[in-house]
Protein backbone atom coordinates (compact mmCIF):
# COMPACT_ATOMS: atom_id res chain seq x y z
CA UNK A 1 0.00 0.00 0.00
CA UNK A 2 3.02 2.27 0.48
CA UNK A 3 3.54 2.75 -3.59
CA UNK A 4 -0.66 3.16 -4.46
CA UNK A 5 -1.68 7.31 -4.64
CA UNK A 6 -3.47 8.52 -1.44
CA UNK A 7 -7.14 8.51 -3.45
CA UNK A 8 -6.92 4.82 -4.24
CA UNK A 9 -6.32 3.91 -0.62
CA UNK A 10 -9.33 6.14 0.48
CA UNK A 11 -11.70 4.38 -2.53
CA UNK A 12 -11.01 1.16 -0.65
CA UNK A 13 -11.33 2.50 2.95
CA UNK A 14 -14.79 3.89 1.48
CA UNK A 15 -15.83 0.68 -0.43
CA UNK A 16 -15.27 -1.16 3.18
CA UNK A 17 -18.37 0.44 4.16
CA UNK A 18 -20.80 -1.23 1.78
CA UNK A 19 -19.28 -4.43 2.39
CA UNK A 20 -21.16 -6.23 5.55
CA UNK A 21 -19.06 -8.12 8.11
CA UNK A 22 -18.58 -11.96 7.58
CA UNK A 23 -20.08 -12.88 10.87
CA UNK A 24 -23.58 -11.04 9.97
CA UNK A 25 -26.26 -13.52 8.77
CA UNK A 26 -27.01 -12.41 4.93
CA UNK A 27 -30.19 -13.53 3.16
CA UNK A 28 -28.76 -12.84 0.01
CA UNK A 29 -26.18 -15.49 0.56
CA UNK A 30 -28.95 -18.35 0.86
CA UNK A 31 -29.38 -19.69 -2.45
CA UNK A 32 -30.30 -23.44 -2.94
CA UNK A 33 -29.05 -26.41 -5.19
CA UNK A 34 -31.13 -27.13 -7.58
CA UNK A 35 -30.95 -30.07 -10.30
CA UNK A 36 -33.06 -30.72 -13.32
CA UNK A 37 -33.29 -34.78 -14.44
CA UNK A 38 -34.91 -36.50 -17.62
CA UNK A 39 -36.16 -39.79 -16.50
CA UNK A 40 -37.20 -40.78 -19.92
CA UNK A 41 -41.07 -40.83 -19.53
CA UNK A 42 -40.92 -38.17 -16.78
CA UNK A 43 -39.16 -35.02 -15.66
CA UNK A 44 -37.72 -34.62 -11.99
CA UNK A 45 -36.20 -31.21 -10.44
CA UNK A 46 -34.34 -31.66 -7.03
CA UNK A 47 -33.74 -28.96 -4.90
CA UNK A 48 -31.51 -29.25 -1.47
CA UNK A 49 -33.23 -27.42 1.28
CA UNK A 50 -31.75 -28.75 4.55
CA UNK A 51 -33.07 -27.27 7.68
CA UNK A 52 -36.01 -26.56 6.24
CA UNK A 53 -39.90 -27.29 7.31
CA UNK A 54 -42.32 -27.59 4.76
CA UNK A 55 -44.54 -24.78 5.58
CA UNK A 56 -41.47 -22.36 4.39
CA UNK A 57 -41.64 -23.96 0.71
CA UNK A 58 -43.86 -22.66 -1.85
CA UNK A 59 -43.89 -24.22 -5.23
CA UNK A 60 -46.19 -22.48 -8.32
CA UNK A 61 -46.10 -24.36 -11.58
CA UNK A 62 -46.40 -22.75 -15.02
CA UNK A 63 -46.65 -24.20 -19.10
CA UNK A 64 -43.28 -23.09 -18.75
CA UNK A 65 -41.02 -24.05 -15.55
CA UNK A 66 -41.72 -23.95 -11.83
CA UNK A 67 -40.71 -21.63 -9.22
CA UNK A 68 -39.43 -22.37 -6.18
CA UNK A 69 -39.34 -20.07 -3.13
CA UNK A 70 -38.25 -20.47 0.37
CA UNK A 71 -39.15 -18.17 3.27
CA UNK A 72 -36.47 -17.97 5.57
CA UNK A 73 -36.72 -16.91 9.50
CA UNK A 74 -33.82 -16.96 11.81
CA UNK A 75 -33.26 -16.13 15.25
CA UNK A 76 -29.81 -16.69 17.35
CA UNK A 77 -29.22 -15.54 21.05
CA UNK A 78 -26.17 -15.66 23.32
CA UNK A 79 -26.05 -15.38 26.57
CA UNK A 80 -22.76 -14.68 28.54
CA UNK A 81 -22.20 -13.48 32.14
CA UNK A 82 -21.58 -9.77 30.88
CA UNK A 83 -23.86 -9.41 27.58
CA UNK A 84 -27.01 -10.90 26.10
CA UNK A 85 -27.05 -10.77 22.18
CA UNK A 86 -30.43 -11.74 20.39
CA UNK A 87 -30.14 -11.53 16.71
CA UNK A 88 -33.35 -12.00 14.29
CA UNK A 89 -33.31 -12.21 10.30
CA UNK A 90 -36.53 -12.76 7.88
CA UNK A 91 -36.34 -13.32 4.23
CA UNK A 92 -37.42 -15.28 0.93
CA UNK A 93 -35.60 -16.17 -1.94
CA UNK A 94 -36.78 -18.25 -4.93
CA UNK A 95 -35.44 -19.45 -7.97
CA UNK A 96 -36.88 -19.89 -11.34
CA UNK A 97 -36.52 -23.42 -13.30
CA UNK A 98 -37.72 -23.91 -16.81
CA UNK A 99 -38.79 -26.73 -18.15
CA UNK A 100 -36.14 -28.29 -20.96
CA UNK A 101 -39.43 -30.42 -22.51
CA UNK A 102 -43.13 -30.22 -22.67
CA UNK A 103 -44.47 -31.57 -19.27
CA UNK A 104 -47.80 -32.21 -18.09
CA UNK A 105 -48.42 -29.91 -14.92
CA UNK A 106 -51.69 -31.37 -13.89
CA UNK A 107 -49.92 -34.54 -13.50
CA UNK A 108 -46.60 -33.09 -11.17
CA UNK A 109 -46.15 -34.54 -7.73
CA UNK A 110 -44.18 -32.93 -4.82
CA UNK A 111 -41.94 -34.99 -2.18
CA UNK A 112 -39.67 -33.40 0.69
CA UNK A 113 -37.93 -35.59 2.91
CA UNK A 114 -34.74 -35.59 4.45
CA UNK A 115 -34.00 -31.69 3.10
CA UNK A 116 -34.47 -32.84 -0.35
CA UNK A 117 -38.04 -31.20 -2.63
CA UNK A 118 -38.31 -33.80 -5.48
CA UNK A 119 -40.62 -32.55 -8.00
CA UNK A 120 -41.80 -35.21 -10.77
CA UNK A 121 -43.63 -34.23 -14.13
CA UNK A 122 -44.85 -36.67 -16.63
CA UNK A 123 -43.77 -35.54 -19.85
CA UNK A 124 -46.85 -35.06 -22.68
CA UNK A 125 -44.49 -36.12 -25.73
CA UNK A 126 -41.53 -38.59 -26.00
CA UNK A 127 -38.02 -38.04 -27.82
CA UNK A 128 -38.63 -37.00 -31.12
CA UNK A 129 -42.33 -37.05 -31.30
CA UNK A 130 -41.92 -33.28 -31.04
CA UNK A 131 -42.99 -31.96 -34.19
CA UNK A 132 -44.49 -33.07 -37.06
CA UNK A 133 -44.31 -32.96 -41.12
CA UNK A 134 -46.08 -31.45 -43.04
CA UNK A 135 -46.69 -32.04 -47.23
CA UNK A 136 -46.66 -29.08 -49.30
CA UNK A 137 -49.44 -28.83 -51.81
Amino acid sequence: MRYLPDWFRKDRDLNSLFTLPASFPSFFDRSFAVDVKDKGDHLEVEAELPGLKRDQIEVEVTESGVVIAVKVEEETEEKHEKYYRRERSYGKTERFIAFPVEVDIDEGKATYRDGILRLTFPKTHKEGERGKKLDIE
